[in-house]
């Protein structure tokens, strides 16, 4: 499987002002400082629900990244389903995890077979829990965009799956986004890269802000006039801090041993 198939697979905000009558302080952030609390808010939630659609074409090369489910960083409870669609055919991954078990599918066209023709390998949690790429940033680092807000308009608050929300618009050069995020830059790449001439692309954003300064939805455009690039990139989050129920575990005639899983495991986790 190539690297960027790999890390796919394995691969906010401004609260909302309360009426003079609730002796609440109304928020005095600008737009702006808004935003990049919520990039912070949203990237220290450990527990929520996901669905995310990411989708670009450069220069005619097309690839799709996916991932829906639950996540629960803390406790090592999962259930999430990670997929990737580019040239050299489609995978998809689930991840289960139960707070002391892992079990990782993987079904695709580079897809290798598991050891035994078993749907799932196996491990401790510590394994799930020990990866790098188990952290919100591997699903959320698109948000970094949101460092690079400038001249941001607000629109009509919205409600986002039973949240009341403020909505935010602006448009960021692309490089600009990379360099607004700072350290975070890699991790902001390793989510959305444009390379080449689309790196001259500029960015549309919406997004939607709970009053817990957590982003609720988001959604980007590239807008690339005659540059040889399009795509889109569509985040939604709920539950965010609510309990995430434990997946049941695979049926044993599903599962490799644990002897034999170990070595793929480890590699869908690196």
């Amino acid at each position: 499987m190539s690297r960027t198939a790999r890390l796919a697979l394995i691969t906010l905000v401004l609260p909302v002002a309360l009426s003079a009558c609730s002796g609440e302080e109304p928020d005095d952030r600008s737009a702006e400082a808004v935003l990049e609390d919520a990039t912070d808010a949203s990237l220290s939630s450990r527990r929520f629900v996901v669905d995310l659609e990411a989708r670009l074409d450069l220069d005619g090369r097309e690839l799709g990244l996916t991932a829906a489910g639950r996540v629960d960083y803390d406790a090592v409870v999962a259930d999430l389903a990670l997929g990737v669609e580019q040239q050299s055919g489609t995978a998809v991954a689930q991840i289960l995890a139960d707070g002391e078990r892992v079990w990782v599918s993987l079904e695709g066209d580079d897809a290798a077979p598991f050891p035994g023709g078993a749907r799932y390998v196996q491990g401790s949690s510590d394994k799930l829990a020990a990866a790098t790429t188990f952290a919100p940033e591997s699903l959320l680092g698109v948000l970094h965009v949101l460092r690079g807000a400038e001249d941001v308009e607000q629109g009509d608050d919205q409600d986002v799956a039973g949240v009341e929300t403020r909505v935010f618009t602006f448009t960021v050069a692309y490089l600009d986004a990379v360099a607004a995020a700072g350290d975070d830059a890699e991790t902001f790449e390793m989510a959305f890269n444009l390379t080449g001439d689309a790196t001259a692309a500029d960015l549309d954003i919406e997004v939607a802000i709970g009053p817990d300064d957590v982003v609720r939805r988001f959604a980007l455009e590239i807008v690339a006039g005659d540059l040889p690039v399009t795509g889109t990139y569509d985040l939604a989050l709920s539950e965010v801090g609510e309990d995430v129920a434990v997946p049941d575990a695979p049926a044993d005639d599903e599962v490799a041993s644990r002897k034999d899983s170990a070595k793929t495991l480890r590699q869908l986790l690196t």
